[in-house]
């Protein structure tokens, strides 16, 4: 219990010292650093068995997305980064398939993730959700061709208003929600073309980027509101990695790899109730996705 306590402050963001001392004020027990530090050390076994667990056949719906760290390596502190996979399996509950780590987050990178998750099990995904990295389709579309690539229309706005000066953010955004929040595709396309004729002289990348990207942007026009819902936006795998973000805010460069993952995955087990959640009316979404997907869902069924 005392061990499980320990771990439990550890997955809090707490240093071994935070830990010696909550432990000496709470049981006027005095632990040395190093036999905490062998307490968090005997977590990496069940780390490991976590990460290479088998995984599901089929999920309806996957998360893709990096967080950024500092980790001390070879002497030197270097950018890695944490690539987090969230799927929601066929029932709607959320579950992390993988945390990775690599080097910057590239579409490379992804691909080797993916490939890792078809080795475990999963046999297919309906839908990916996604941001704005470049060649992040193509890394998909290598692994799960079948799967139907959704970027983020969040991450479009903010993109969108890089461009744009501040006395303009609001009718800006709201002229592009007649955009994505149209009832259907051929009424986005034409309120994409209005969106241009009144903006483009002032600020005519915006129009062309959504025209660039418009096949991933526009996706989820072709299903029900129930889907678009989820689709539409990467704020699950954010809203995880604002909690990852709350344990490592105080800390400075790790000291090794093997350090960050331990504390991550410690986070997300004594944190489920922050992440694990089934998702909101999956009823509705359910129905949707078993009229439109009807044989793919099937040949996963046992």
């Amino acid at each position: 219990e005392l061990e499980e306590q320990m771990l439990s402050l550890y997955s809090m963001g707490n240093s071994y010292e935070d830990i010696q001392w909550h432990m000496r004020r709470m049981y006027g027990i005095e632990y040395s650093t190093g036999l905490i530090t062998q307490v968090t050390e005997r977590v990496w076994q069940e780390v490991e068995t976590w990460r290479n667990r088998p995984l599901q056949s089929l999920y309806a719906f996957v998360y893709l997305d990096g967080i950024i760290y500092k980790v001390r390596e070879d002497g030197k502190v270097v950018t890695k980064a944490i690539y987090s996979v969230l799927g929601v399996d066929m029932e709607g509950n959320r579950e992390i398939l993988g945390l990775y780590i690599g080097g910057a987050e590239g579409a490379k990178h992804w691909g080797r993730v993916l490939e890792n998750l078809r080795d475990r099990g999963v046999e297919d995904v309906l839908f990916f959700c996604v941001d704005g990295l470049k060649g992040f389709s193509q890394a998909i579309a290598e692994v799960y061709p079948q799967s139907i690539v959704q970027r983020c229309i969040v991450h479009m706005i903010r993109t969108s208003l890089k461009h744009v000066s501040y006395g303009d953010y609001k009718a800006i955004c709201k002229d592009l929600r007649t955009v994505y929040a149209a009832p259907d595709r051929l009424s986005a396309e034409a309120a994409l073309i209005a969106f241009g004729e009144k903006w483009d002289k002032k600020y005519p990348e915006i129009r062309q980027e959504w025209e660039e990207n418009w096949l991933e942007l526009s996706a989820y026009f072709d299903y029900p509101e129930a889907v678009r819902r989820v689709t539409y936006t990467t704020n699950a795998v954010e809203a995880l990695h604002r909690q990852m973000r709350k344990v490592t805010k105080t800390k400075g460069a790790f000291v090794s790899e093997k350090a960050l993952l331990k504390l991550l995955y410690l986070m997300l087990k004594y944190k489920r109730k922050s992440w694990e959640r089934k998702v909101h009316a999956w009823t509705e979404v359910a129905r949707v996705l078993q009229r439109e997907f009807a044989e793919r869902i099937e040949k996963h069924k046992v």
